[in-house]
């Protein structure tokens, strides 16, 4: 297994604000919104190691700085945003990004350039300090909503705040991220997901297969086979049928703390082989949410 784990799936949204009431009625603590200095905003809700991250265009202007060789962060979220909402783009979990970008491209992968930035944070007895973080882009051709990026955070004290983990659902990270690929587009995901996690990560599955990374698994399903997961998907979820993150697959502690808030926010949901699935995607940002009840360790 290499060592780049599942981190962040960035589900890009049109109304940030509104979409993140979405999730605080869910239950999930969220910090007020930041904004990346290439132009983009964000809200987070903050795990052990992963975060869950909604994302809108909010300076146009910014778009096209902070360039990874051809690679411009804010101006890929707006080209693949203004198809439809959903996740065009993941950060994987890296110690060391420098040591990852190597093993990737010795493995056949691509690194588009490297990003470096960071942001002057205020710590809680009041002194001043500042986040480092440096990203490797990964690209693949023709898998544009499948990009990627090793994200090595070199202050995660200064992101993880024990205040805003504790989240009300019981909610505590993610055990898999699901990416639908129809069987015609299905080799080109699996050596890409090889490339990234190495070869021996893959294992067939009665679905589709599956790729474990250092934190969490890749789960690839068609349309067909993903109703063993999630019951019939919508229409309206990538009907571009690009391959593409269609689910976070979120670790919760009980499954009964979790149900109040779905009903006060007025969410359906339906239970299949032990995950809880919230279908509605227009509310949610272009994807599912599936829950596994998961004590933490």
């Amino acid at each position: 297994m290499s060592s780049l784990g599942i981190d962040h799936p960035l589900v890009c949204v049109r109304d940030l604000s509104m979409m993140r009431e979405t999730y605080c009625s869910l239950g999930f603590l969220m910090k007020p919104p930041g904004m990346h200095p290439w132009g983009t905003s964000t809200a987070l809700v903050i795990f052990r190691d992963q975060l869950l991250e909604l994302v809108g265009v909010q300076n146009e202007t910014l778009l096209d700085t902070y360039a990874a060789g051809e690679f411009r962060f804010g101006r890929h979220v707006q080209h693949w945003l203004a198809e439809r909402e959903g996740v065009c783009l993941s950060a994987l979990n890296s110690r060391d990004a420098a040591a990852d970008e190597a093993r990737v491209v010795a493995q056949g992968g691509t690194c588009e350039g490297t990003i470096e930035f960071g942001r002057d944070v205020t710590r809680d007895d009041g002194t001043p300090d500042r986040t480092q973080t440096t990203l490797k882009i990964f690209t693949r051709a023709g898998l544009p909503r499948l990009s990627m990026f090793a994200c090595q955070q070199h202050r995660r004290d200064l992101i993880e705040f024990p205040d805003w983990m504790d989240h009300p659902n019981g909610a505590h990270g993610f055990a898999s991220a699901t990416i639908l690929a129809e069987p015609d587009a299905q080799p080109a995901v699996r050596d890409w997901l090889a490339v990234l996690h190495g070869a021996d990560a893959v294992r067939d599955t009665d679905w589709g297969f599956a790729v474990a990374t250092a934190n969490g698994d890749w789960r690839v399903v068609s349309r067909a086979t993903a109703p063993m997961l999630f019951g019939a998907l919508p229409d309206e979820l990538a009907p571009d049928g690009a391959p593409s993150v269609i689910s976070l697959d979120i670790r919760c502690e009980s499954l009964s703390r979790l149900r109040p808030f779905i009903a006060a926010a007025n969410f359906t949901s339906r239970e299949v082989d032990g995950a809880l699935v919230l279908s509605d995607v227009t509310r949610l940002g272009g994807i599912l949410l599936s829950f596994q009840e998961i004590p933490k360790i």
